[in-house]
């Protein structure tokens, strides 16, 4: 059996949008060939689940109010467009995502 190589989690700290719907999520942490990412929004709830407010929009040109989902979820890193390099989340934001990172 041969050993996979880079099972060892790499921090993250960038703002990608995914392939598919062009969604733009905070991705934290990569492992193997996944990214771990919460995934970031405008509306106040996902699916009847209340999402965080944050503090200040990633996106420098949208001051409209931006949550987050409360909870984490992983995707193949080639289902990632580049990261969107403008875009960054406050220290304020980042701390309150910390325990929804797992």
């Amino acid at each position: 059996m041969s050993k996979v190589k880079n099972q060892k989690p790499t921090k993250k700290d960038e703002i990608r949008k995914n392939k598919k719907n062009s969604h733009p999520a905070y991705i934290y942490e990569k492992v193997s060939n996944r990214y771990k990412y919460i995934g970031l929004t405008h509306s106040p709830t996902t699916q009847g689940v209340r999402n965080i407010k944050l503090e200040k929009n990633p996106n420098p040109n949208d001051n409209r109010d931006s949550y987050a989902r409360p909870k984490s979820e992983t995707g193949a890193t080639h289902e990632w467009k580049k990261p969107e390099t403008t875009w960054k989340l406050s220290k304020q934001d980042k701390e309150k995502l910390k325990p929804y990172q797992k």
